[in-house]
């Protein structure tokens, strides 16, 4: 088990469930997942599906505050977002955010096909855009919850790893 924070040297450092930040234009902080890795063919060390979870916060979250929260999105990223000023792996649970399911982002990685990447220079006004979106379908939903209903923790289950 690594220590965190830390940043990869490739993909064979990540791990389904894996939860890494990037920051911004405003400042704040977003949270998104590793949700599929292929170990073999086009792609494998280069590149991952990562889903935007529905966290913004000037800091990174702690404790169970992922408890509930969904991925919002879903795409594949060019391992490069991480480096030196780039992102980090923060932690990891699987059970903070739904398991990792076949989206069709990942259904396409998985099978060779032609996706839209999203670069390092991409996947902060990608995001942007993402947590935007769903924060204006809350408005317009007053009535609907900002957040699932809580998912009942494991018993024993690591909050958030570190």
């Amino acid at each position: 088990m690594p220590g965190y924070p830390f940043v990869p040297s490739s993909t064979a450092d990540l791990t389904l469930g894996d939860l890494w930040s990037v920051r911004l234009a405003g400042g704040d902080l977003a949270v998104l997942q590793v949700r599929g890795l292929k170990t073999s063919g086009a792609g494998a060390y280069t590149h991952f599906v990562a889903g935007v979870v529905d966290w913004r916060a000037p800091t990174l979250p702690v404790g169970h505050d992922l408890r509930g929260r969904r991925v919002l999105a879903e795409g594949v990223v060019r391992f490069e977002v991480f480096g030196a000023d780039r992102a980090q792996v923060f932690g990891s649970n699987l059970a903070v955010v739904p398991p990792p399911a076949w989206s069709e982002a990942a259904k396409e990685f998985t099978a060779g096909t032609s996706t839209e990447v999203w670069s390092w220079k991409s996947v902060r006004r990608r995001v942007d855009r993402v947590l935007a979106a769903a924060a204006a379908d809350r408005a317009t939903q007053p009535d609907q919850p900002a957040q699932p209903a809580e998912p009942a923790e494991p018993e024993g289950a690591d909050p958030l790893t570190p």
